[in-house]
């Protein structure tokens, strides 16, 4: 199951490239961006059933096409792969820095996929602590 069809992601995005993309290259970059969220999540959501995360998961898709497609631009991946941390050109200076806790740097992304991850609360206990007479205390 994946989390947006071509079509609902053409009828959300800002683009109008990605509007009228070929269907082909579209699912690709689907299929990206839901690897990358079960990469980021840690999770496959393939018993997912919860309506809001389902929505979640389809609006992150549609956000996530968008950056992978911009970020496939010729100009951002010439930016992306500069060195270049810090420049200063009289009093300008710029410093690219990822702020910590960010994903993509795009917030409503990136709140949407750290909710999307599980919380450590209700992870299992593997462990319990046993007293001298055997019972866990």
């Amino acid at each position: 199951m994946g989390f947006a069809t071509t079509v609902e992601v053409k009828d959300r995005v800002s683009f109008e490239e990605l509007n009228t993309m070929d269907d082909a290259k579209l699912t690709v970059l689907i299929e990206r961006a839901e690897r990358w969220i079960k990469r980021f999540t840690g999770r496959s959501f393939s018993e997912e059933r919860d309506p809001d995360k389902l929505a979640d998961l389809r609006h992150a898709t549609v956000l996530l096409v968008e950056y992978l497609w911009f970020q496939d631009q010729p100009d951002m991946k010439e930016e992306a792969f500069d060195n270049v941390q810090t420049e200063k050109i009289g009093s300008y200076s710029y410093t690219k820095n990822a702020k910590p806790g960010e994903a993509t740097g795009v917030v409503e992304l990136d709140q949407i996929l750290f909710s999307l991850r599980p919380s450590a609360d209700l992870k299992p206990m593997f462990f319990s602590t046993f007293g001298p007479g055997g019972g866990t205390r």
